[in-house]
C-alpha cells in the first residue's frame, strides 16, 4: 500500500507531486531590493494570464508589498516578502526559489502533510516537536488540523518558502482543528534540509506495465525525462512507445497516471497519438497564437482505456486524461486532480531569485479550462477528510485506491476477482520506488 512518507514540510506543501527546478545560482547580494521585486512584479504583470481567474488586482498588490521589500532588512526577509506577494495566487504552476546560496543553512520542520480535499492537513508531528492543539485534539492521532496561515500568511504560492527558514528560527503556524477552533503553533526549525527540495528520481521505474487476465496495466508516473532513467537513445516517447506495443493485445488498458505531475508534450503527445482515431488540436496563448497538435500514429491502441489520476496529478498528467478523454478514448477515473493547465515560464532577476509562473493558457473554443478546477471526472472517487479521521489516513487512502481500481475494471468490463492481482502489480510498482 503506497503511503506519504515522512518529509519536511516544506516539500509536502508544495501542490502536485513535482518538486521545483533548482534555482540559477545567486550573484552577490543586491542592494537595490525594489529593483528585485520590480523585475519579477513586471515580468508577471507581463506574461502571468490568471489575474481575473484568482480574483488578483496586481497592482493593488505591488502597492501593498513593494514598500515592505525595499525596507527588507536582508535577503531573508526579501525572500519571504516575495512570497508572501505570490500567496494571493492560488496557482499550482507559481513557485518562489530564492537564490541557491541564501538557503545554506536554511531549516525546515519535520512535519508530515497531506493535501485532504486541497488543503494541507498535518497528519503527524516529528521528532522534537511537542504536542500541539487544544486539549480535546492534543492526543487524537486523527484531528489532522488544518494549516491555514503559514508566518500569518494563507496558504497559496510561494508557501513553501515561508515555511523554511535559518536554522533554530520559530515557524507560526495557525491551525484549524475539527471542531472549528483556531490555534496559533509555533514550531523550531531545527535541522537543517536540502533546499529547494530536489526532484524526485524514479530510475527505471519511471513506467511499470503489466497484465491481469485480458487487461493490460501501465503505470506512468512522468513525463519529465529528468525524472526517469531513459537508457542509451534518452528518450521517453520510444519507451511509452514499446511498452504500450507490449499491451497492444489487451482487451482494455488501466491507464495510471496517479501523482504523474507532468513533465513536457514532447514526450507525453507522441504517446498519446497512439490511442487517437482523428486530429486533435488545442490553441494555447492569451491570442490563441500557439496551437498543440496530436496526429493519430500507428500501431494504435484500440482497447478500452480507463484512466487513473488522483490528487497529486497535475500539469502533463492531467492533460493526458484530458486529451483522450475529449478524444472519446478514455473513462478517467479517480480523485480531484491538481488543475495545472498551462506551460510554465521563469522570471530570474539580478540576484538570482526565481519566479516560476503559467504561461500561455488554453482558448479552445468550446473546450472548458481546467485551471484551478482540476480535470472532469466519469468516476469521482475523493479521499475525504471525513473518511481520513475515520478511519486514520493511510487506511482511508486504500479504501480509496481500491475503489478507484475496482471501478476501472468495471469500466473495462473486466472481473471484480482480478482486483487484488491488480493492487498486487501496482504495490510492486511503488515498493520498487519507495526501497530506491
Amino acid at each position: 500500500m503506497p503511503t506519504l512518507v515522512r518529509r519536511p514540510l516544506v516539500l509536502l506543501l508544495l501542490v502536485g507531486a513535482n518538486a521545483p527546478a533548482a534555482p540559477v545560482a545567486a550573484q552577490e547580494p543586491a542592494a537595490d531590493f525594489g529593483a528585485i521585486f520590480d523585475e519579477h512584479w513586471e515580468r508577471l504583470r507581463d506574461d502571468y494570464p490568471y489575474f481575473e481567474l484568482y480574483g488578483v488586482d496586481w497592482e493593488a498588490e505591488r502597492a501593498e508589498h513593494r514598500p515592505r521589500a525595499v525596507a527588507a532588512a536582508n535577503r531573508t526577509e526579501l525572500a519571504w516578502e516575495l512570497a508572501r506577494l505570490l500567496s494571493v495566487l492560488k496557482d499550482p504552476h507559481v513557485d518562489y526559489l530564492p537564490p541557491l546560496d541564501l538557503m545554506t543553512g536554511w531549516a525546515i520542520p519535520d512535519v508530515r502533510i497531506a493535501t485532504i480535499e486541497r488543503k494541507p492537513h498535518v497528519l503527524e508531528w516529528g521528532a522534537g516537536l511537542d504536542a500541539v492543539g487544544p486539549a480535546p485534539f492534543r492526543d487524537d492521532p486523527r484531528a489532522y488540523p488544518e494549516i491555514v496561515l503559514v508566518q500569518g500568511t494563507p496558504i497559496g504560492c510561494g508557501v513553501e518558502v515561508l515555511a523554511a527558514g535559518p536554522v533554530g528560527s520559530t515557524l507560526k503556524l495557525r491551525l484549524r482543528w475539527p471542531d472549528g477552533t483556531e490555534t496559533d503553533e509555533q514550531l523550531r526549525r531545527l535541522d537543517a534540509g536540502i533546499l529547494p527540495p530536489p526532484k524526485q528520481h524514479f530510475g527505471e521505474r519511471w513506467i511499470v506495465h503489466g497484465r491481469v487476465g485480458s487487461i493490460g496495466y501501465l503505470r506512468v508516473k512522468t513525463f519529465d525525462p529528468e525524472r526517469g532513467t531513459l537508457g542509451p537513445a534518452g528518450k521517453m516517447t520510444p519507451i511509452l512507445r514499446e511498452r504500450l506495443a507490449e499491451l497492444s493485445d489487451t482487451d482494455g488498458l488501466i491507464l495510471d497516471l496517479q501523482g504523474n505531475g507532468g513533465g513536457v508534450v514532447a514526450a507525453s503527445d507522441p504517446f498519446l497519438s497512439h490511442f487517437l482515431e482523428r486530429r486533435r488540436s488545442y490553441r494555447w496563448g492569451s491570442s490563441g497564437g500557439k496551437q498543440r497538435v496530436l496526429v493519430p500514429r500507428s500501431p494504435r491502441y484500440t482497447g478500452a482505456v480507463a484512466v487513473l489520476v488522483d490528487e497529486r496529478s497535475a500539469s502533463g498528467g492531467e492533460w493526458a486524461a484530458r486529451i483522450l478523454r475529449d478524444a472519446g478514448r478514455a473513462t478517467v477515473v479517480g480523485g480531484p486532480t491538481v488543475g495545472a493547465e498551462a506551460a510554465v515560464h521563469r522570471s530570474t532577476a539580478a540576484d538570482g531569485s526565481t519566479i516560476l509562473f503559467s504561461a500561455w493558457p488554453m482558448v479552445e473554443p468550446g473546450v472548458t479550462p481546467f485551471q484551478g478546477r482540476g480535470v472532469e471526472l466519469d468516476h469521482a472517487l475523493p479521499l475525504t477528510l471525513e473518511a481520513a479521521r475515520a478511519h486514520g489516513f493511510d487506511q482511508a487512502l486504500e479504501r480509496v485506491r481500491r475503489a478507484r481500481f475496482a471501478q476501472a475494471l468495471e469500466v473495462l468490463g473486466a472481473p471484480a476477482a482480478d482486483l487484488d492481482a491488480l493492487l498486487a502489480l501496482a504495490d510492486e510498482a511503488d515498493r520498487e520506488e519507495e526501497t530506491r
